[in-house]
């Protein structure tokens, strides 16, 4: 079984019921440690909604929040959902540039993650 999040139509990404499941848990904890909604809006038949707009606040808090540290533990429980986030806002059509050093380190990152999505 799959699950799909939608953008605008858009299938932005379509993993397996668990693995959408453990990301949807993964960037519902995020968000409220960043202090900001994740845009995602998961339903019944295995689908989730993404706004963009709000998607696009909940991944740039993220993204400064990695930048913002150079502690290893937490990049390492902050870099999953990260990267998931990053790919997903990519393929919904959003292009994020880097603000720092350590912003673009990560975000050159995107496009060889992408491919294990």
């Amino acid at each position: 079984m799959s699950y799909y999040f939608e953008a605008a139509g858009h299938t932005v990404w379509n993993p397996s019921l668990r693995m959408g499941q453990w990301y949807l848990a993964f960037a519902k904890s995020a968000a409220d440690l960043v202090h900001r909604s994740t845009g995602l809006t998961p339903s019944d038949d295995d689908t989730c909604a993404v706004d963009m707009p709000v998607f696009r606040q909940f991944v740039e808090a993220l993204l400064e929040c990695y930048a913002s540290t150079r502690h290893p533990v937490q990049h390492g429980l902050m870099r999953g959902v990260l990267l998931t986030s990053l790919v997903m806002l990519e393929r919904g059509g959003v292009k994020m540039s880097p603000k720092s050093e350590r912003e673009a380190s990560v975000l050159a990152e995107v496009k060889v993650f992408a491919s294990s999505m």
